[in-house]
């Protein structure tokens, strides 16, 4: 271990990488699937007051500012209200994640709410209410925006004019060409089965989610668009 990672470990302690803090919400009885990943744990603070209460399946992807909330302390109020002064009123209630879901940079998920499978929760969103499977939910409070095939739809639609974006952009603010690993979420327009072992960031994309071998099979049965990372990017950088 070198200085830098010892220090985080010092630091943030259970919460300095993704597997330390899934470990330390394992022991305290949070339920979490395989292949999980918290990209900033430091910056997602888990309700643990009730651990046993939040479900998380397999292949949930939490990034930063994400808040999973098992109660609320409102009855602070409610106990000094005239008329209730004294009674304590618990307020707390599941949570339950699906599996293959992704939740978006500060998003806030409240107790009683279910996720179900195969969901992208956008940045920002507060989830409130069930998020059924298959769909994409976004908002205060969170609601469906479309549903997956739709958004795979749009997302293959913008393929190509993203990744002629990304060029054209990196060009003009570093006077160069860019290498093929800028385009390393975009390598399957130019890119087929047998260049991915020649290119270690194209090849760390294909092992993500752990389904690596249908990736390959993906690239087997469909053509890049162009031949050549070369024919790529002059389409990209034409006038």
């Amino acid at each position: 271990m070198n200085f830098k990672d010892f220090l985080k470990r010092v630091v943030y302690r259970e919460k300095a990488t993704s597997e330390s803090y899934i470990r330390y919400l394992r022991k305290i009885g949070v339920n979490i699937g395989e292949d999980c990943i918290f990209y900033a744990p430091s910056q997602s603070p888990i309700d643990i007051q009730y651990p046993w209460m939040i479900s998380i399946g397999n292949h949930v992807r939490i990034t930063a500012g994400v808040k999973i909330l098992t109660h609320d302390y409102s009855w602070s109020v409610l106990k000094l209200a005239s008329g209730h002064e004294g009674e304590i009123l618990g307020a707390c209630g599941h949570v339950v994640i699906g599996d293959n879901v992704f939740i978006g940079r500060g998003t806030i998920i409240t107790r009683n709410v279910v996720i179900g499978d195969n969901v992208i929760i956008g940045a920002g969103s507060v989830v409130t209410k069930d998020c059924g499977s298959d769909g994409v939910y976004a908002g205060n409070p969170a609601r469906k925006i479309t549903d997956i095939e739709s958004f795979y739809k749009k997302r293959k639609a913008a393929q190509l004019q993203e990744a002629k974006e990304l060029a054209r952009t990196y060009v003009e603010r570093y006077g160069r060409k860019p290498k093929p690993e800028v385009f390393h979420e975009y390598f399957m327009l130019f890119c087929d089965d047998k260049e991915i072992q020649r290119n270690v960031a194209f090849s760390k994309k294909i092992e993500l989610c752990g389904n690596a071998e249908q990736s390959l099979n993906y690239m087997l049965s469909n053509s890049p668009l162009f031949n050549s990372y070369e024919e790529f990017i002059n389409y990209c950088l034409k006038d």
